[in-house]
């Protein structure tokens, strides 16, 4: 939005400025903290800071506004109704998934991004990035936002307007609908242009590990807990890239359908099925709606053709409405390792430790940095060719993003790096964080102990009570 170079500010954040020290917590409450991180952001975002473009560098600010999204896990369930047998007495359902949403415009500054305080994007970021694994969760202020949550059904908005959340990858299952959904609510669908999602997968877990297919193996628990921590992501994303596939051909078959049929209809049907999507809008509004608003498109006008109608109706029937067939296409260390003797799992170098590995050394995360730019590098020249661009754009294109290469791959590549591969003073700080963490632990666990009452002192309260004279 500020016009900063992406390079360079991909460099400076994700390689240069990061640290375990950065994340240490300096309480006793959780392991980690985002509090350090959160005074220093000003400072790399500013127009002056170190990721400021070159005097005759090439304008990189987006010229158009952009919706931006994010999920979060709510630690305080939201109820709503569901329509169940008995339509008296609905079921009460719960949703933990939440999300905040945002436009930020070309040149709006840093306040649009770190304003207000406790409901900011850049509060929203934290807390979807707060894991559990050595997060505390964090609050977010929602008041603003309270008629929001009556008007798609949340019955327990809380009076306090506050509510505590948690890493918004644990229900990540689906995100990638609303994501379509909420472009094209603020920028449209012009004729005149073409829209392509792009997915970034940095992990991209190999599906057809040999090891998890060998009856020799004898995998640990550790093994396998790892494993199946990795693919739940990956299930659901590709649950939802499928989904989305699915409703490509449903919108397909939809159209067809409506022409087909509207030329045996009379006119007398017209109305019919006005009346009938009337009906169905009216219903929905006693649902609980969770994807941003849709423009319901031309079916809505009064001269609106009978194939429109039709197919309206069968959108609204199929969940469909406002609803486009879309391009998606996945960024991943995939191409990179389809092309070589690898996998991911040799090309990725910070991976272990629960993905907290990069935090330990920077070899490391220059290392996964230079995977990401090649990654991305070997899709310009693939990607952009499908969306049937100029040969010559998508040259020059390439041959520039190229030249802004930092690292050659060969030499950096760390992939597979394990806690022995890393120098004395990165493994003393893995110390230091250990000490830390038994710290935490030990606080929490004399926290845990003063709230449990305490069995024999309350058996002996009783007793004493019943004693004559009170048990003195």
């Amino acid at each position: 939005m500020q016009g900063l170079d992406p390079e360079r500010l991909l460099h400076e954040t994700w390689v240069e400025r990061v640290s375990l020290n950065l994340l240490r917590s300096n309480g006793s409450q959780a392991l980690l903290s985002f509090d350090e991180l959160r005074e220093r952001v000003s400072a790399v975002l500013a127009d002056d800071g170190p990721a400021r473009p070159d005097g005759d560098a090439i304008d990189y600010r987006q010229q158009r506004a952009l919706a931006f999204h994010v999920q979060v896990t709510g630690l305080r369930g939201l109820t709503y109704p569901i329509r169940g047998l008995r339509r008296d007495a609905p079921i009460t359902g719960a949703t933990y998934a939440d999300w905040g949403r945002f436009e930020l415009e070309p040149g709006g500054g840093l306040e649009q991004i770190l304003e207000p305080e406790r409901r900011s994007a850049l509060d929203f970021v934290l807390a979807s990035a707060a894991s559990p694994g050595g997060f505390a969760p964090e609050l977010l202020d929602r008041r603003p936002d309270a008629d929001a949550y009556r008007r798609r059904g949340i019955e327990n908005f809380p009076e306090s307007g506050w509510l505590w959340y948690t890493d918004g990858g644990l229900l990540g299952s689906q995100p990638l609908g609303r994501v379509i959904a909420a472009g094209r609510s603020l920028h449209g669908d012009g004729e005149d242009a073409r829209g392509v999602h792009l997915l970034i997968d940095p992990r991209s877990e190999d599906a057809s590990l040999d090891i998890w297919s060998d009856p020799e193996a004898e995998p640990s628990w550790q093994t396998g807990a790892s494993r199946a921590l990795a693919i739940l992501s990956e299930q659901s994303l590709f649950d939802d890239l499928r989904r989305i596939e699915k409703d490509n051909s449903r919108i397909e078959w939809a159209r067809r359908l409506a022409d087909l049929v509207a030329a045996e209809l009379g006119d007398d049907a017209r109305s019919a099925l006005r009346e009938f999507i009337e009906q169905v809008e009216s219903e929905r509004q006693g649902m609980r709606a969770d994807e941003p608003d849709r423009d319901r498109g031309p079916a809505d006008s009064d001269d609106a053709e009978m194939a429109e109608l039709l197919h309206r109706a069968l959108c609204e029937i199929g969940g469909l409405v406002g609803k486009e067939r879309v391009a998606i296409d996945v960024i991943s260390p995939l191409l990179l390792a389809d092309d070589g003797d690898g996998d991911v799992g040799t090309l990725l170098a910070g991976e272990f430790m629960g993905d907290f590995g990069g935090f330990l050394s920077r070899q490391l995360r220059a290392s996964d940095f230079a995977l990401g730019y090649e990654s991305a590098v070997a899709w310009l020249g693939r990607g952009l060719r499908a969306c049937e661009l100029d040969d010559e754009v998508v040259d020059r294109t390439v041959s520039f993003v190229e030249s802004r290469r930092r690292y050659d791959p060969d030499e950096i590549q760390s992939g597979e790096a394990e806690l022995s591969d890393l120098s004395l003073a990165d493994r003393l700080e893995l110390v230091r964080l250990g000490a830390h963490i038994a710290r935490v632990l030990g606080a929490g666990a004399l926290d845990l102990r003063s709230r449990i009452p305490d069995p024999l002192g309350r058996a002996l309260d009783r007793a004493r009570r019943r004693l004559p004279g009170g048990g003195d």
